[in-house]
């Protein structure tokens, strides 16, 4: 299977993330390519992929900016029926994961 990672990032700790869940995919024989969230700007970006998986940091308690709106605009890439994550960090509030998977759903009909 052929994976997209696709994250926001302030200090570059949720890249690396991004980095380390590629390793493990490749590692396991799959696929894996990892592209900011400003990088996948149109519904074409996210052709030819069997699965995404989508994190970012969490900032006052809520995703990156520009991230959740970035998120209800992937659904337009034909998710319906692919594989799918969510990945996150934080340094005290620890939303970040739940923020991701929850609006996931919004992604995907």
């Amino acid at each position: 299977m052929k994976f997209l990672i696709v994250y926001g990032s302030i200090k570059g700790s949720t890249e690396k993330m991004a980095g380390y869940i590629a390793e493990g995919m490749r590692f396991a024989g799959q696929e894996a390519e990892v592209k900011s969230f400003t990088d996948v700007r149109d519904p074409e970006d996210f052709a030819g992929y069997d699965g995404y998986v989508f994190g970012g940091p969490t900032y006052h308690k809520d995703l990156l900016h520009g991230m959740k709106a970035w998120l209800f605009k992937a659904k337009e890439g034909g998710l319906d029926g692919k594989a799918g994550g969510a990945f996150g960090s934080h340094t005290h509030s620890g939303e970040a994961p739940a923020s991701s998977s929850t609006r996931w759903p919004t992604c995907s009909r």
